[in-house]
């Protein structure tokens, strides 16, 4: 992997040598720099995926980068050592924001891990990946589960279903089929038609201004229809309520799901659903800093951008503080703006905004909360070789048993004893629980932890095993950036970019009209849509690719994969976007989901 790296770099390198001359002409024109080459100083302000990315990126290519992060380098995605569990030299248990994924339909966040050296792995980090086998879909008040299979290498360790769980599935889709009525089946699929077969236009400017919920008139059906295929879809997958959720943002990602699951789409020997095969930043994120280090690139840990400077159109300087309340200034030739955009807004002065008008729209943009809780067990339970959904959960539970995935024991961890993680995630934090009537914004840590553990015992236990019980826990851990839990002043230090419907207009690019300034972030325009690392990773390309060309550097631009897009439907994509040119409807949409 070493050699692959240093042979990119030196083609990367070699490109700039040989295309020195045309670089300097470009460079020279610029107004600023006296005939001079630029010294090409780039200040990224944020040390999440986003930010990572721009630096790897840029580093590559010759530019002098320093990030500067005010918490911990990797932001969400990092893991989040628990304090104090660590004895006899072993380290503290490892804790995290939220278990993390990767899906088989990602392409810009792989090309990443392949090029960040690990150890023993010929394709650095990437090696690390493993897949997930199967989702569990679980059930509470005596309802069978149903264990979805993913298309994986054979033989799959584990194995996907087990003849229990294909008994179990088999008992689940007959409940089903017959709680689900047929005409409701059928709406969804036409739904599902109606969208892959909508052209881009329409996708903009029709899809993006409904919610979910009206584009799968969950009011007009069952509750059972609502839980499956609509706003339990939704919930648990983008932290998100199908009645604020656009529909333009779900249905792009359901569809790469869809066409994941045919086996379209994917990249290059990767499958559905994959994990990492230990903590995030042992696997990923240290190996890729200790990797910028070496690249050159400078770390300000602790120091937070507070605003933007700007003299004759262009950014001057930032400001940086520190938890001490002490100020910097940060010079530098470009600036590339990687936080969340809740902070990212803050940014938005006066001065900044008569630059670029365009940037108000930052404002209109919302988040809400994801957010993870650890439940460390004595003993190892692997429910299923996947992801868990809780579907009958009120506060969109999902889950994974991480000992299964992981090279490393979890008793290396901690006092010892540890032996399992049942990673959890709570994405609907403003409805009441199952056993509480209290959301879990009203809860304090221990309350939240008993409901999760009482609701996921509920439907794991209901069919006659006992799959978790109160002995097997060990301790749990929940997300320190959640804070005043079970009081008024609750608050969540990193919330997550949610996709309301109409916003996308108001996303920006990655290019301002501020010549030296670039963001990043999944919260800008990219193909993927929703909060993700992949969209985080995507953004960043293009902040690179628009840094690169006003540099007037001669360095290959980064490639930028969008989604998969089935050929089949360009035909019917094509006579879509006539028929939404002239005011009509989808060819498949029977019922037009704005009728009142």
């Amino acid at each position: 992997m070493g050699d692959r790296v240093r042979s990119r770099r030196a083609f990367l390198r070699g490109s700039s040598t040989a295309a020195v001359g045309v670089a300097a002409t470009l460079a020279g024109t610029k107004a600023g720099y006296a005939g001079q080459v630029p010294k090409n100083r780039v200040a990224v302000l944020g040390g999440g995926v986003a930010g990572l990315t721009v630096a790897h990126e840029l580093a590559e290519r010759g530019f002098a980068v320093t990030v500067y992060e005010r918490n911990a380098l990797g932001g969400k995605a990092r893991s989040i050592a628990v304090p104090g569990t660590g004895t006899h030299g072993r380290p503290d248990l490892p804790g995290e924001h939220g278990f993390r994924f990767f899906p088989g339909f990602y392409h810009n966040l792989p090309d990443t891990m392949r090029r960040i050296p690990f150890s023993g792995n010929r394709n650095g980090t990437w090696d690390n990946l493993t897949s997930a086998s199967a989702v569990l879909m679980s059930r509470m008040g005596g309802r069978a589960d149903l264990t979805i299979p993913f298309p994986v290498p054979l033989p799959a360790n584990p194995p996907p279903l087990t003849p229990e769980s294909f008994l179990e599935s088999v008992v689940s889709l007959f409940q089903t089929m017959f709680r689900l009525p047929a005409h409701e089946i059928a709406f969804a699929a036409q739904k599902t038609l109606v969208f892959v077969t909508s052209c881009e236009e329409r996708r903009v400017g029709q899809w993006d201004d409904v919610t979910w919920a009206d584009y799968t008139r969950t009011a007009w059906f069952s509750d059972e229809y609502d839980k499956l295929l609509a706003d339990g879809l939704v919930r648990n997958l983008v932290a998100s309520k199908s009645k604020e959720a656009s529909t333009y943002a779900i249905g792009v990602v359901a569809e790469a799901v869809l066409w994941s699951l045919l086996g379209f789409g994917n990249e290059p020997g990767s499958s559905v659903d994959r994990v990492l095969c230990g903590s995030t930043s042992e696997m990923w994120l240290d190996p890729w800093i200790e990797h910028l280090r070496a690249e050159g690139v400078e770390f300000r840990v602790g120091w937070a951008a507070e605003a933007f400077e700007l003299a004759e159109g262009r950014i001057a300087a930032a400001s940086v503080v520190n938890g001490a309340g002490e100020r910097r200034r940060v010079d530098a030739d470009w600036f590339v703006s990687a936080m969340p955009v809740e902070r990212a807004a803050k940014l938005l002065s006066p001065s900044l905004l008569a630059a670029d008008p365009a940037l108000a729209g930052i404002r209109e943009l919302g988040t809400d909360w994801m957010v993870g809780l650890q439940f460390f067990l004595n003993r190892e339970v692997p429910i299923t070789p996947g992801h868990v959904n809780y579907e009958d959960s009120g506060w969109a539970i999902t889950s994974i048993s991480q000992q299964q995935f992981w090279k490393r024991r979890f008793d290396a961890y901690g006092d010892g004893t540890v032996r399992d993680c049942l990673s959890a995630i709570l994405s609907d934090w403003s409805s009441p629980g199952n056993f509480t009537a209290k959301s879990a914004r009203q809860c304090t840590p221990a309350r939240l932890a008993a409901e999760t553990w009482a609701v996921m015992k509920a439907h794991l236990n209901d069919t006659g095993e006992t799959v978790l019980d109160d002995g097997m826990l060990h301790s749990w851990f929940l997300d320190p950036a959640i804070t005043g839990s079970g009081t008024s002043d609750v608050d969540n230090e990193t919330p997550l970019f949610i996709q309301k419907p109409g916003t996308w207009k108001a996303r920006p690019a990655a290019k301002t009209a501020v010549p030296n300034l670039f963001f990043a972030g999944d919260w800008l325009r990219t193909s993927i849509n929703i909060t993700t690392m992949e969209g985080a990773n995507e953004a960043a390309r293009q902040a690179v690719n628009g840094v690169l060309d006003a540099a007037g550097s001669a360095e290959p631009r980064c490639r930028v994969a969008g989604l998969w897009a089935n050929p089949a439907f360009d035909a019917l994509k094509a006579a879509d976007l006539g028929l939404y040119r002239s005011g009509l409807p989808n060819a498949f949409d029977l019922l037009d989901p704005r009728r009142p």
